[in-house]
């Protein structure tokens, strides 16, 4: 297995709130993207990516197999605990308080992806030239198509594309996706923050951009590059993961 990673400001940010996690061992990442609308963004993030960093040196075990369920079992249990400790960290500080970040932690098999997710940072698969999107936004305007009210073409423009529903650490509680997705030899696995996926709005033009890079290194490289041409208007994180 292959892994690359990017990460930028971007051109009208003066820091960047988004931060990633990759451990070799476990297969184990993370993208969290801090809420450049609230207090303290980079430290919510920091925060949620802590824990995962925590559990991962502290109670994993490179040589346990843990299986799907119990991999989705401990992400999620991660994710609630990222939730709590960035509620009780923003209430007991006055500044930071409304601080939260979108979360998407987990494990990167041969055969599986498994994976927890929260906000509007996305998780893709490539596959046989044909991408799929496989999380669904904590968005105003995603609960819009739901509804009909708009198509999804429509949302991926829409003014209020960027108001989340829910974020780890707005609230004492989180309500927190989780799922598993199979993965074969020749799969790329994407996870983004918003700040790629609001720059390019077609998804064909991501997969394009993957299929004509050299390897992934270079094509995190070029999707990074492309969401700057478009503007770079918020942060850009880029993780990809070839699977061999």
């Amino acid at each position: 297995m292959q892994f690359a990673a990017k990460t930028d400001t971007g051109k009208l940010r003066e820091r960047n709130e988004d931060r990633y996690y990759f451990d070799t061992q476990l297969q184990l990442f993370a993208i969290a993207d801090g809420m450049s609308g609230h207090e303290s963004g980079d430290i919510a993030s920091l925060i949620a990516l802590e824990i995962i960093q925590e559990w991962a040196k502290t109670q994993a075990s490179p040589q346990s197999d843990l299986g799907p369920m119990k991999r989705l079992a401990v992400l999620t249990e991660l994710a609630e605990e990222a939730n709590q400790r960035i509620y009780t960290t923003a209430e007991n500080s006055g500044k930071a308080r409304g601080m939260g970040t979108t979360l998407i932690a987990g494990f990167v098999t041969f055969s599986y992806l498994t994976y927890v997710h929260v906000g509007d940072s996305r998780l893709y698969v490539l596959r046989d030239g044909k991408i799929t999107q496989i999380t669904t936004d904590d968005t105003f305007v995603q609960k819009m198509v739901e509804k009909g009210e708009i198509t999804p073409e429509e949302s991926r423009v829409h003014e209020k594309r960027n108001i989340v529903t829910q974020a780890v650490g707005l609230m004492p509680t989180v309500t927190v996706s989780a799922d598993a997705y199979p993965l074969g030899p020749g799969d790329i696995v994407l996870a983004c923050t918003d700040g790629l996926h609001d720059m390019i709005v077609n998804d064909n033009e991501i997969a394009e951009i993957i299929m004509a890079s050299r390897n992934i290194e270079e094509a995190s490289e070029n999707l990074l590059n492309k969401a700057l041409d478009y503007g770079g208007t918020d942060n850009v994180t880029v993780l990809l993961f070839a699977i061999d």
